[in-house]
């Protein structure tokens, strides 16, 4: 009986600590649905949220994997500047189209991948020390491509891919 009363006592026994960022987030969703009048959570605010965040979605998806093998990748912000950099540079300095730039940024992106890999994986440097050094390598390779300026405009074409929706299927006319 009292081997029972252990148990349920155990089921009932939370680790506050465990939950406490979850409870953190909630409470600060409370806090700004209520100071904004309704506002945060309303669904085009929600949409806009995601939009403005995809590319962290994606860079999250993609360090999964390397999080879950013990390993952990400090360049990959970097990465993303330097070659938001370099598509900048090329279409608003250079002229190039808006596909042939993302085509030239992908190969860039798998060969700093695979630059990276080859230290970690074959030389056997520790992915922290490899991924630090490139943070601050393509940090300092993003100042020196932009020379620490913007760029701007965009055409539209390139700017339509970050403000667009995907269609829906109706209107596509798929599986109707």
């Amino acid at each position: 009986m009292e081997l029972e009363n252990k148990k349920s006592k155990k089921k009932i026994n939370i680790d506050l600590r465990k939950y406490a960022m979850f409870m953190a987030l909630i409470a600060i969703a409370i806090f700004f649905q209520i100071a904004t009048d309704g506002v945060l959570l309303k669904p085009m605010n929600v949409s806009k949220l995601i939009m403005q965040n995809s590319y962290l979605l994606i860079l999250a998806i993609g360090m999964l994997p390397c999080i879950l093998t013990g390993n952990v990748d400090l360049a990959v912000g970097s990465i993303l500047g330097m070659i938001s950099a370099i598509a900048g540079y090329l279409i608003v300095t250079k002229g190039l189209s808006v596909p042939l730039t993302i085509l030239i940024c992908l190969l860039v992106g798998v060969l700093v991948g695979a630059w990276q890999g080859f230290w970690i994986a074959y030389i056997r440097v520790p992915a922290f020390i490899v991924t630090l050094a490139g943070m601050l390598i393509f940090k300092g390779f993003t100042m020196v491509i932009l020379n620490g300026n913007t760029l701007a405009p965009f055409p539209e074409s390139y700017q339509y891919l970050a403000a667009g929706f995907i269609p829906e299927i109706k209107k596509l006319g798929y599986l109707v």
